[in-house]
């Protein structure tokens, strides 16, 4: 299956390089879109020798996943690999990807942290809980982790579904979208890494604001 790696990108010039190095050992093609840093990330990509979009302005980590998910339409790839830059989903996760899709053929899968809390901060372990329920009782279907960046999409969803989220609500827009158009969605097991130094570009009250209203107007 031609995959496409997907690593929107914004202010992670530090953690950029080893996540790239670590992609390459699983996959070749790789898209690395600079969601407008001004730390040098995108010229890191570049000299790292992937393919890199620049945005000239930051517009939000959904819309740099959707010019990754046009990139990949255009160019003829048969699903993507979305993780994020900032080193705290680990590469060596793909393969487990792959073989849930083989025996699943599922449209979207996701990479679940449900069983891999010992490290995540009690808001996050709220906020990831709670969103999860909600969607699961709304979609009528089991959501275990609706916030995971770390997924498996397959290009005929991409073409499915028209999505409008330009920031983190894009994650579970998406759900909302694979499950409205009569696609699979499945789990796969992963663990993260958090950590201090690492950069957050979530403002946790706008976010959760922009997932109610999304969610409110999407089902």
């Amino acid at each position: 299956m031609k995959t496409l790696v997907i690593i929107p990108a914004y202010q992670v010039a530090p953690y950029l390089k080893n996540v790239i190095d670590e992609a390459k050992k699983y996959l070749e093609d790789i898209l690395v879109v600079d969601d407008g840093s001004s730390d040098g990330s995108g010229e890191l990509a570049r000299d790292c020798g992937v393919i890199v979009i620049t945005h000239e302005t930051n517009r939000g980590k959904g819309a740099a996943l959707k010019t990754g998910f046009d990139y990949a339409i255009r160019h003829d790839y048969e699903a993507v690999i979305t993780l994020d830059g900032d080193g705290q989903h680990d590469p060596k996760y793909i393969p487990g990807f792959f073989k849930t899709h083989d025996k699943t053929r599922a449209g979207l899968i996701i990479g679940s942290r449900v069983h891999d809390k010992a490290d995540m901060s009690f808001p996050r372990r709220c906020s990831n809980f709670l969103t999860s329920r909600i969607l699961s009782y709304l979609l009528h279907t089991r959501i275990e982790d609706s916030q995971s960046g770390l997924r498996l999409i397959t290009v005929p969803l991409l073409k499915r579904v028209r999505l409008k989220s330009d920031r983190y609500q894009l994650e579970t827009e998406l759900i909302i979208r694979a499950i409205q158009n009569g696609f699979k969605i499945r789990f796969t097991p992963i663990k993260v890494v958090y950590g201090k130094n690492f950069p957050s570009q979530i403002n946790h009250m706008a976010d959760t604001f922009r997932w109610i209203k999304m969610v409110l107007e999407e089902i």
